[in-house]
């Protein structure tokens, strides 16, 4: 199974709600941590549901400006399960500064239900958290291997970024390596992976000035049963050149890559996108992008558990 973590941002919600009626078999569980707790950020996600999606909801948030209140996220939480019962896990991120009492009443204030573990950073007793039943998520090289052995292997996810970001967009090499679980998840001994897509692992934040370079990311099978990530980045000049015209110049280099219409590995919804708007030549600005790159490598890494004929577990 694939459960991708996302931050509630527009497009990454818009992503899923796209994708998700093309996503067969359960087999993509996004793990949300919600920014905000408002009524609109609570109908992206029942819209999300709407497909037949299933998310892990983290209730316990520490993102957002201001950073919403447990009331708001647990009442939100509250809300989208009575409208879609068994779709939404609630899920707590295990970090510095959550102690095993606030383990011990979240598992009690969600006892009956599929419970999610996102274990990053953190040094808490092993014997504090359920080990049947409970789905436990486990961040790359932050809690020793003596301690995930404390749990089954099969309802065990392993997290890792492998969007390897840079400061700037304009220090993107033309591809990079990303990541091999997708393949070998089980052979690392877990029975899911989760990743950030073309993302990164990035806190929330309202965002930044004017780009010097558009840089536009796809990801695409490598070889060893590995994935590695395009990066079509503007070339014309940084200084002098409006964001719109940058943004067009890496279009073309992406799509001049990918075909029109995508072939394989590029016959995605995702890609879809990028060549339509190709075709029309107008900037959507640099939202839709990160869209339609979350599309298409949600969609490529469910076509390789579909084709290895993984199923759901919970």
């Amino acid at each position: 199974m694939y459960w991708p973590f996302f931050r509630s941002k527009q497009e990454e919600l818009l992503a899923l709600r796209e994708l998700g009626p093309h996503l067969s078999g359960n087999l993509v569980v996004p793990i949300i941590k919600p920014h905000n707790a408002s009524p609109r950020i609570e109908g992206q996600l029942s819209r999300v549901l709407q497909t037949g999606l299933r998310i892990a909801l983290i209730v316990n948030t520490n993102e957002g400006a201001p950073v919403p209140t447990a009331a708001q996220v647990t009442g939100m939480e509250s809300n989208l399960e009575n409208n879609f019962s068994g779709q939404v896990f609630p899920t707590l991120e295990v970090r510095p500064g959550v102690t095993s009492a606030d383990v011990s009443r979240f598992v009690n204030n969600y006892r009956g239900r599929n419970q999610v573990f996102v274990h990053r950073t953190h040094a808490l007793n092993a014997t504090i958290f359920p080990t049947s039943g409970a789905v436990h998520v486990f961040e790359f090289n932050q809690v020793p291997q003596s301690f995930i052995s404390a749990f089954h292997a099969s309802r065990c996810i392993i997290l890792r970024d492998g969007f390897n970001k840079q400061s700037v967009n304009g220090a993107y090499p033309p591809v990079s390596y990303f990541d091999d679980l997708a393949y070998n998840y089980s052979l690392h001994g877990y029975g899911g992976f989760g990743d950030f897509a073309t993302i990164g692992d990035i806190p929330y934040n309202t965002g930044g000035g004017q780009p010097s370079h558009v840089a536009l990311h796809l990801t695409e099978s490598s070889q060893n049963n590995s994935f590695q990530c395009r990066h079509f980045v503007s070339s014309v000049p940084p200084a002098t050149t409006d964001v719109q015209t940058k943004y067009l110049d890496a279009l073309s280099k992406l799509v001049t890559h990918t075909g029109s219409p995508g072939l394989s590995p590029f016959n995605t919804y995702g890609v879809a996108d990028y060549c339509s708007n190709h075709a029309s030549g107008t900037y959507p600005g640099l939202g839709s992008p990160k869209r339609w790159s979350t599309k298409h490598h949600i969609q490529l890494l469910h076509s390789v558990l579909a084709h290895s004929n993984a199923a759901a577990w919970v």
